[in-house]
């Protein structure tokens, strides 16, 4: 599998063109995505986070008028004329989840330009897809028929691709309500195979109940032969009419609530209805997850995780609404709410063999870029009592991705107060280990999806092993999390991993069932 930075040149064939692209996933969805639009499709494609541009193809280098050096890795704020015009496209795509239409950019000489677009905003939270075209508008009448032609057979040739390249079960229904496409994954959720699926009446081959006008955005799927329906998060298509189905991950099981579906749906047009209520602090708790020295089993440290009691659906962990937090631009502030709600949970653990345990918060990439996080962590510290060495801030890896003076400040000085910083997940494909030496980073945290595939690939333990490798001569520590049996734990023991996490040791629970946790372990 190619990484991002190594890909191949365009591919301008398929020896199977019924079957559509289904690229490995093995090194995360950002990779998946970047092959399959790239090599498919000829039309300017940007991939972008919510502030910056991650990736894009040289056709779209050459509409803008820039190299790929003025693109890849640059804020995305620098292709508008101002911020104002940033934060109102923006806000049309990610936000109010435009799928179609026109932007103004700005070429280096200061003249704007006009596109159309085609957008899939929230490939996984934070990554979109754009892919532009010259407004015909903006060209010479001999040159508008192609061109009008080029973008209307966008949709057509890219949602079904992009449909491939998602890890999550998604199917594809056109206007005439016919299966248009479906990847692999829905394929096994349904337990169907392509014959019988693409290309029929959804309402036949699916029996599809969808949800009624102004509800809720569920839709459920019964397969012919199954005796339980799937819940399935129905979102806007690439055009009027269109629908795309998430269903649950086939791991969970074909009748997994729907609360396994991230909340945040994306509107099509800017008059979409928010299908979530606001995130209301007082909603929000804490669950905790011991972290263990896996040789002896004493308890390290406790993991914050943030749960929110949704009104209708009940308690939900946070990467089941983090989409809806984001939308809002309340991440910074919920982040911030965390940080100090674990700090003072922490002041009151008792000391576990002579020692002061460890609290992790988890921080996105919004809260250190836009939340003041220094000032968070300072007042966190310093009205929970709790020492600066006792408080871990696990970073996203998607931090290594950024290159951004202020945030590697900001990692400085939180390291010149004493905190200690992780980067979490970390394999899960966005990783650059010569980045690593940019922040004072002294952890990595191995991704459960790597963990829980140790012992079952022999790919995943060799990846293991290299990561720990590579760590040591660098000074950095390796965690895992995710660890479900004695024999992934002994293996990571043996690579000199001994700090663990996952079901093993515990599961998240209440911070009052983590008390009475704590103090149960004193006694043994």
């Amino acid at each position: 599998m190619l990484s991002p930075m190594n890909h191949p040149g365009p591919s301008r064939g398929n020896a199977n063109p019924d079957e559509p692209f289904v690229p490995d996933l093995s090194e995360g969805a950002e990779t998946g995505v970047y092959l399959a639009l790239l090599e498919l499709i000829d039309e300017g494609l940007i991939i972008t986070g919510d502030e910056r541009i991650i990736d894009a193809n040289s056709a779209a280098c050459r509409m803008l008028e820039r190299d790929y050096r003025q693109i890849a890795g640059r804020p995305l704020a620098e292709l508008f004329v101002d911020e104002r015009a940033f934060l109102d496209a923006r806000a049309r795509l990610f936000i109010q989840g435009e799928m179609r239409g026109t932007l103004q950019i700005a070429l280096p000489d200061g003249a704007g330009r006009r596109f159309q677009f085609v957008a899939a905003a929230r490939l996984r939270p934070g990554i979109h897809a754009l892919i532009i075209t010259p407004d015909p508008a903006t060209f010479d009448s001999g040159d508008m028929s192609t061109t009008r032609a080029a973008a209307a057979g966008l949709a057509d040739k890219v949602w079904p691709r992009l449909a491939a390249a998602l890890v999550q079960p998604v199917i594809v229904v056109d206007d005439r309500n016919r299966v248009s496409a479906a990847n692999a994954a829905a394929m096994s959720a349904l337990g169907m195979d392509r014959a019988n699926l693409i290309g029929h009446d959804a309402s036949n081959c699916l029996r599809v109940r969808w949800p009624d006008a102004g509800g809720s955005s569920v839709a459920r799927i019964q397969p012919r032969g199954q005796a339980r329906p799937i819940h399935a998060r129905m979102l806007p298509g690439p055009r009027t009419g269109w629908h795309l189905l998430l269903l649950p991950p086939v791991s969970a099981g074909p009748d997994a609530a729907v609360a396994t579906i991230p909340i945040a749906s994306v509107g099509a047009r800017s008059t979409a209805v928010r299908v979530h209520p606001r995130i209301e602090n007082s909603r929000l708790e804490l669950h905790f997850q011991p972290l263990v020295h896996a040789r002896d089993a004493a308890i390290h440290a406790g993991e914050a995780l943030l749960r929110w009691h949704h009104p209708k659906q009940g308690l939900i962990p946070f990467h089941q609404f983090v989409d809806a937090a984001r939308d809002e631009g309340r991440l910074p502030e919920l982040g911030g709410w965390a940080l100090r709600a674990a700090c003072s949970k922490a002041s009151a653990w008792p000391r576990m063999q002579g020692r002061a345990l460890t609290v992790t918060v988890n921080i996105s990439i919004e809260q250190i870029l836009h939340g003041a996080l220094v000032q968070q962590v300072t007042t966190a510290l310093s009205e929970s009592g709790i020492a600066p060495g006792r408080l871990e801030l696990d970073l996203d890896e998607q931090v290594l991705a950024v290159p951004d003076a202020g945030l590697a400040d900001t990692l400085q000085t939180l390291a010149e107060l004493g905190v200690r910083l992780a980067i979490d997940d970390f394999g899960r494909g966005l990783s650059n280990i010569q980045r690593l030496k940019r922040y004072p980073v002294r952890a990595l945290k191995l991704a459960p999806e790597l963990v829980g595939r140790v012992g079952k690939e022999d790919e995943s333990d060799a990846l293991v092993e290299a990561i720990v490798c590579m760590a040591a001569p660098l000074g950095l520590k390796v965690l895992a999390r995710g660890v479900e049996n004695e024999a992934q734990q002994a293996f990571l023991l043996a690579l000199g991993c001994e700090l663990q996490q996952g079901p093993l040791f515990g599961l998240p629970m209440p911070e009052a069932n983590f008390s009475d946790f704590l103090s149960d372990q004193l006694f043994c």
